[in-house]
């Protein structure tokens, strides 16, 4: 009974906690849109000090960088997943989780430094650039991160497969190939979408790493597919310029509803990734 009532209380203390958080942000930044409304959000520039707040070179930026991310990310960590659960030894298999947690573990700033040891400088040499700071840097980097998400959740969702599609496969007379592409890959598809979209949430909300190497430069590149260039995303904005926002001040409130777009944003990925959804039926 005990139990019960505990994770009834910590189930209302997390609901609280999430609406006391989201109602900050948007009481913060509602002096921000009531003197500028919503036009800022599809705004290009962004000079604080000449009250112009544009969202929208920083908007670009964190799409176009979680964009590379999932592009390298999704494809190694589905195929990290699969050999590591239908074709590694269980003897190998520990090995592999403890990469994947070690990598989960190695703090933000970590991966920052090393971005700038050395993923700028070869950045720089191998692709003829001034510098070494872009949207291709911050996606590499943001790959790296969001990747023991995507295996992890991927090597949950088939060992979760039930027994009984295998051997309706084996049954078949289906070879292993055939068995991942028609009947694995189609069961574990919804946890690995939910797992790709909880990564995508997460690699969102990074900031120290991606400040350190996307360059923060308040400006579209041109053309606006240009990965090459530096550029800003919501994170590395709100990190470079909150220390010097004064509180209450339109930057400060501007700041709050970067912050705010951010929230939902994330808050959509994470209700679209625990929506339930039917596994492939068989006969």
């Amino acid at each position: 009974m005990w139990l019960r009532s505990w994770i009834i209380f910590s189930v209302i203390i997390s609901a609280a906690l999430i609406v006391l958080f989201v109602g900050f942000l948007a009481n913060a930044s509602l002096p921000f849109f009531a003197d500028y409304g919503l036009s800022p959000i599809i705004g290009s520039e962004w000079y604080p000090y000449e009250d112009l707040y544009g969202f929208l070179p920083a908007l670009l930026g964190s799409a176009w960088a979680i964009l590379i991310a999932l592009a390298i990310a999704l494809p190694c960590g589905l195929a990290t997943a699969i050999v590591s659960v239908e074709l590694l030894p269980q003897r190998y298999q520990s090995a592999v989780n403890l990469c994947i947690d070690i990598l989960a573990g190695i703090p933000s700033v970590v991966y920052g430094l090393l971005g700038i040891a050395l993923l700028l400088p070869w950045l720089e040499s191998n692709l003829d650039l001034l510098s070494g700071h872009s949207l291709l840097a911050a996606g590499l980097l943001l790959s790296v991160m969001i990747l023991p998400t995507i295996t992890r959740l991927s090597q949950d969702a088939l060992h979760d497969i039930d027994i009984s599609y295998r051997e309706a496969a084996n049954n078949l007379g289906l070879n292993w190939s055939q068995q991942l592409i028609s009947v694995l890959l189609p069961q574990a598809w919804p946890s690995i979408r939910s797992a790709s979209l909880l990564a995508t949430g997460r690699g969102l909300g990074e900031t120290i790493a991606v400040m350190l190497v996307v360059g923060s430069i308040d400006r579209i590149p041109e053309p606006w597919y240009n990965l090459l260039a530096p550029a800003q995303t919501i994170t590395s904005r709100i990190g470079r310029e909150m220390g010097e926002a004064s509180v209450g001040s339109s930057q400060w409130s501007a700041l709050m509803a970067c912050g705010l777009v951010l929230t939902l944003a994330v808050t959509l990925l994470s209700l679209i990734a625990h929506t339930p959804h039917k596994r492939m039926a068989h006969g």
